[in-house]
């Protein structure tokens, strides 16, 4: 004996549950998005400074080597003054403070290193992220949502030793 078959009940339903999954997984995207973008440009305003810092520091010349005669050879780069340069780097630091407030949660000490002609500044400080929450749920170890940001800059005299050679 045949059995009739049941009635095609169709595919009502299914685009729904579709919808709400594409539109869950791009809300989702867009905050990665948005805290990713945050935390970009927090780097290069971070960046900006540790460069306007170390080239400030790059000027600060070690005026009493120069005056005792303790200087390179001819066409070597000054020797900086590291007291100084770390001095310069801190008020450098001080006039783009105002703009790093805004972006940042908290920033760390100033690193400067003065090895001959040449200032290496490293700059950090963590960044809040706007859906910091998110980033919470996924990355362990993120529970503040705050994200550390780092940057190194480098910078040379642009003088030389006076003399002919």
């Amino acid at each position: 004996m045949l059995t009739p078959l049941a009635p095609d009940r169709g595919d009502d339903g299914q685009l729904s549950l579709l919808i709400i999954g594409y539109t869950a997984i791009a809300l989702l995207l867009v905050l990665i998005g948005i805290d990713v973008s945050k935390v970009f440009l927090a780097r290069r305003a971070l960046s900006s400074v540790a460069d306007s810092a170390a080239l400030a520091a790059a000027q600060a010349v070690d005026r009493t080597a120069i005056y005792n005669g303790d200087i390179g050879g001819c066409g070597g780069l000054l020797p900086l003054d590291g007291v100084r340069s770390d001095a310069l780097v801190r008020l450098a630091l001080d006039d783009d403070s105002a703009d790093l407030e805004q972006t940042f949660a908290e920033l760390d000490p100033p690193s400067t290193l003065v090895a001959g002609g040449t200032v290496t500044v490293h700059l950090s400080g963590s960044v809040a992220v706007p859906f910091g929450h998110v980033l919470a749920m996924l990355l362990p170890g993120h529970d503040d949502g705050l994200v550390r940001v780092g940057v190194t800059a480098s910078a040379q005299s642009p003088l030389t030793v006076p003399g002919g050679c």
